[in-house]
């Protein structure tokens, strides 16, 4: 499998905290990839590095081969990155349904003036976006709660929304920073389902954070494990269930099975 995404000798520092410190890794086209780490291991801010919300101090960053850290952040969802955050972001006040529509924004090409008189092309183009986003409601099983306010939803239902909102923009990597942090083994065991049939349903490719790591060594096809911003594990989940630096470090007396 090609290389999609590449992580070159990438670090960033905010005065003197090194949040990553030279960190190498790659995730090849159509797999699973896991990055995981103890709280405060720079796990959220790689993605934020690959996503665009840090600049890295030194290093690069390469999706298809080209350099992300000359591009905006919308240039990048526009090839085909998206994600979802730690902490909800969604628009509480708002239906399931619209926040799934925010979610194709960057994929809107009519002008203000077509859009706002809703004629011609425009028309046409919201229809086609529309199929798009039922086909996310569907494969998500959000038909019954298409119209609610996502602010009323439980908190399990409020993370498949805004995962849902990130299929909408049809990515090829969607970076997943968390997403079963909170719930119970019902919704992990829903949401670890879910993930795997974007991956082979879809062909989606899969950079997730995750601190459950019975969830990461089951999904996972390659794992890189950070440890105070430093790379200390990079293979495959049983190549890192027996590197001597990450039992120490991170998974400790836990059983992993």
């Amino acid at each position: 499998m090609e290389k999609l995404l590449e992580i070159e000798s990438v670090s960033l520092q905010f005065g003197g905290v090194k949040a990553l410190d030279d960190v190498s890794f790659y995730v090849r086209k159509g797999e699973i990839f896991s990055l995981i780490g103890p709280n405060g291991a720079g796990k959220t801010s790689m993605l934020n590095c690959i996503s665009g919300l840090y600049k890295p101090t030194s290093g690069s960053i390469r999706y298809k081969g080209q350099e992300l850290l000359k591009m905006k952040p919308y240039h990048r969802t526009n090839l085909g990155i998206a994600r979802t955050f730690q902490n909800i972001a969604l628009f509480s006040h708002m239906s399931v349904l619209d926040n799934l529509k925010l979610g194709r924004h960057t994929l809107m090409k009519s002008g203000f003036l077509s859009g706002g008189l809703y004629f011609g092309k425009a028309a046409r183009e919201e229809v086609e976006h529309r199929k798009e986003i039922e086909k996310v409601i569907e494969f998500l099983d959000l038909q019954d709660i298409r119209n609610e306010p996502v602010g009323t939803l439980p908190y399990g239902l409020q993370k498949r929304v805004e995962i849902g909102r990130a299929l909408a923009l049809q990515p090829e990597l969607i970076l997943l920073d968390e997403p079963m942090a909170g719930m119970n083994n019902i919704e992990k065991e829903m949401l670890a389902r879910i993930i795997l049939d974007m991956h082979e349903m879809q062909d989606i490719t899969v950079l997730l954070i995750e601190h459950d790591l019975g969830v990461v060594m089951n999904l996972s096809h390659h794992i890189a494990v950070l440890d105070f911003g430093r790379q200390i594990g990079f293979g495959t989940p049983e190549e890192i269930q027996k590197n001597e630096d990450v039992i120490k470090a991170y998974i400790g007396e836990q059983k992993v099975s």
